[in-house]
C-alpha cells in the first residue's frame, strides 16, 4: 500500500470547461493508477457519497462546498491507504489560490493533513470553443446565473478566468475540435501571456496523459503564485524578446516619478483598450499623495481602487524596524534623498500585456496623463484642487502590498470596456 503523503491535483476551470469529463477519464484510467476524487454535487441527500470502481479508483461526492468539508474528505480518502493520488474537482467559479491557501499544509507539522497528503499540481481546464468570447465579455457572474459562495457575484467572468489561469501549473485546452486552427493559436498565445510558466496540453473529451496532471511535482506555492505574466515582468523575470516574439506576446512596463492628473487618467481608463490582454500595477494621483491606487484590467473589465498608504506619507516611527527584507525594498523603491519625502516611494508602475502591443503609443498615452511642467511647478497644495472624478478611497489600515481585494463590499470604481 502507498502510505507516503498522497499528491493532490486540484482541477479548476470555468463553468462548461468539461472538468468532469477529465475527471471521468482519470477515474477510468487503465494504467493502474488508483485515484481518489473529490467532487461537489448532489450526494443523494447525504453529506457525502462514495462510489468505488473496479480499477481501484473512487469518487467521493460532497454536497457541501466548503473548505472544512473538503479537508475532511481528503483526510478520509488518505486514511484509506489504498490510493496513489487524489484529485479535487473545484466548482466552476472557485479561485484556486483560495484552495491553495487553505490546503498548503505540507510543511506544517501541526496541520490536520500533514504527513497524509500534499498539494502537487494545480490544473486549469479551458474551453477552446468559448474562451475568446468569455475573455472579451463584460458579463458578471450573476448575469450568467452563477453565484459566488463569498457573495462576490459582482466579479466578472473574465476576472474568474484570469484567477484560474494565473494560478496554475498546467493548462488543459479542451474542446479543441470545436475551434479553428487560428483560434487555437490565439488561445495558446493569450494563455502564455497570462501565465508563461504553465504547461499547455491540448485535449479532446478529457483525453490527457495522466502523467501530465497527476503526481507531476510541479506545484510550489511561491512559484505558482508568482507565475502570472504581469508579475514576472514586474519582477524582471520576463521571457527574452526572442521567446516573446515566438509566442507573439508583447509587454510594456510604464514607470514614472510624477503623479497623474486624475481627470486625464480617468479619461484614459474609460477608453477602449482593444490591444491589451492584461494590465496590472499601481499609480500615483496628484490629488491623493497619501494613498496609492491599484489598477487591474483583464479583457473587458477594468477595476481601480486604493492600494495602500505610501511609505513617504507616513512618519518614520511607523516604518518597519524588524523586517530587513521590507526595509531593503523601501530603500530600493525610494527616489531622491533619504530624508526627502516629496516623492519617496510614490510612483507609476503599470504592466501591460498584449498580442500586438504598440509600446510607443502606450508610453505616449500614459505620459500625457502626467502633470506637465507648469502643473508640477504649482506644488501639492495646488494639485489637491485639481478635478478628480475618481470615487473616494477608504483605507482603514495601512496596507503596503500595493494590491487590493475587490470583495463584495468594495466601494472602488470599476468599468467595462
Amino acid at each position: 500500500m502507498n502510505q507516503s503523503p498522497l499528491p493532490i491535483t486540484v482541477l479548476s476551470g470555468f463553468a462548461g470547461a468539461r472538468k468532469n469529463t477529465l475527471v471521468d477519464a482519470l477515474l477510468a484510467n487503465t494504467q493502474g493508477v488508483r485515484i481518489g476524487v473529490v467532487r461537489y454535487g448532489p450526494a443523494s441527500g447525504a453529506d457525502r457519497e462514495t462510489v468505488a470502481l473496479p480499477n481501484g479508483c473512487m469518487l467521493l461526492t460532497l454536497s457541501e462546498d466548503s473548505m472544512q468539508a473538503l479537508e475532511s474528505a481528503i483526510t478520509w480518502l488518505a486514511g484509506q491507504q489504498q490510493f496513489d493520488a487524489l484529485v479535487v474537482e473545484s466548482s466552476g467559479i472557485t479561485d484556486p489560490m483560495t484552495i491553495a491557501e487553505n490546503l498548503a499544509f505540507g510543511d506544517d507539522d501541526d496541520a490536520t493533513l500533514a504527513g497524509r497528503a500534499h498539494l502537487d499540481t494545480f490544473v486549469t481546464v479551458i474551453d477552446a470553443a468559448s474562451f475568446l468570447h468569455n475573455y472579451a465579455s463584460a458579463d458578471s457572474l450573476a448575469e450568467r446565473g452563477l453565484h459566488a459562495h463569498d457573495g462576490a457575484d459582482g466579479k466578472t467572468v473574465v476576472e474568474t478566468l484570469v484567477e484560474q489561469i494565473e494560478f496554475c501549473d498546467v493548462i488543459v485546452i479542451d474542446k479543441t475540435g470545436l475551434a479553428a486552427a487560428d483560434e487555437l493559436d490565439t488561445i495558446a498565445r493569450v494563455l502564455h501571456g497570462l501565465n508563461p510558466r504553465a504547461l499547455q496540453v491540448s485535449s479532446q473529451s478529457g483525453n490527457v496523459p495522466i502523467e501530465e496532471i497527476v503526481n507531476t511535482g510541479r506545484f510550489d506555492f511561491d512559484a505558482t503564485a508568482s507565475a502570472p505574466g504581469w508579475l514576472t515582468i514586474l519582477n524582471g523575470e520576463a521571457q527574452s524578446d526572442d521567446e516573446a516574439n515566438t509566442h507573439g506576446v508583447g509587454h510594456f512596463v510604464y514607470r514614472a516619478r510624477r503623479p497623474f492628473h486624475p481627470e486625464r487618467l480617468w479619461n484614459l481608463l474609460h477608453q477602449e483598450w482593444p490591444d491589451v490582454l492584461r494590465a496590472k500595477g499601481f499609480f500615483w494621483l496628484a490629488t491623493r499623495s497619501e494613498v496609492g491606487g491599484s489598477l487591474s484590467q483583464a479583457g473587458g473589465t477594468c477595476r481601480h481602487g486604493p492600494a495602500g498608504v505610501w511609505w513617504a506619507a507616513q512618519d518614520r516611527s511607523e516604518w518597519p524596524t524588524d523586517d530587513p527584507e521590507l526595509e531593503a525594498e523601501i530603500v530600493a523603491e525610494w527616489y531622491g534623498d533619504p530624508d526627502d519625502n516629496s516623492i519617496g516611494d510614490r510612483r507609476q508602475e503599470l504592466v501591460l500585456i498584449g498580442l500586438t502591443l504598440d509600446t510607443a503609443l502606450w508610453q505616449d498615452k500614459f505620459d500625457a496623463c502626467l502633470l506637465n511642467d507648469d502643473e508640477w511647478a504649482l506644488g501639492p497644495d495646488a494639485w489637491a484642487r485639481f478635478a478628480d472624478p475618481f470615487p473616494a478611497w477608504d483605507v482603514e489600515e495601512h496596507d503596503h502590498d500595493h494590491d487590493h481585494d475587490h470583495g463584495p463590499d468594495c466601494d472602488c470604481d470599476d468599468h467595462r470596456h
